[in-house]
């Protein structure tokens, strides 16, 4: 059973998160901004962190900088209400998957797998550093 954290100013995207995610029987936990994130994640590692691009104070953008740097090990997909995902964006080092508003729960639960699958090849659970030929030989079997 891994560890998700659920990041977004809006409490009912949340809840929406939390049930889906909830129903795959992994630990759910959440957070109103990208600073109680960082908060949580001191306390509490976590395998995925879904996290909204848009939010009051620092963004989603910011954040996965911070996991990076802290706990590279910690997969993120992050959340936006575009469709088309800005080359910024997309480009983004350690985003594994991104979904859209309104969620659809299919993607939603492709984009756990996904994470859940590099991180468990990356670092061999939460908070470890990542080692270089754990992430080749990761991207190597997707090609």
């Amino acid at each position: 059973m891994a560890a998700v954290l659920i990041v977004d100013d809006e409490q009912v995207v949340r809840q929406v998160l939390l049930r889906w995610l909830k129903a795959t029987g992994h630990e759910i936990y959440e957070a109103e901004s990208a600073d109680a994130a960082l908060q949580f994640l001191e306390r509490q590692p976590v395998s995925v962190v879904f996290s909204d691009i848009q939010m009051p104070g620092h963004d989603g953008i910011w954040l996965t900088t911070e996991i990076r740097k802290r706990y590279p090990a910690t997969a993120v997909v992050l959340a936006t209400a575009v469709s088309t995902i800005p080359p910024r964006f997309s480009m983004q080092a350690g985003v594994l998957a991104y979904i859209v508003k309104p969620f659809d729960h299919k993607a939603v639960l492709d984009a756990l797998a996904t994470a859940l699958d590099w991180n468990s090849h990356a670092g061999k659970g939460p908070a470890q550093p990542i080692q270089i030929d754990t992430l080749q030989s990761w991207l190597e079997s997707l090609l």
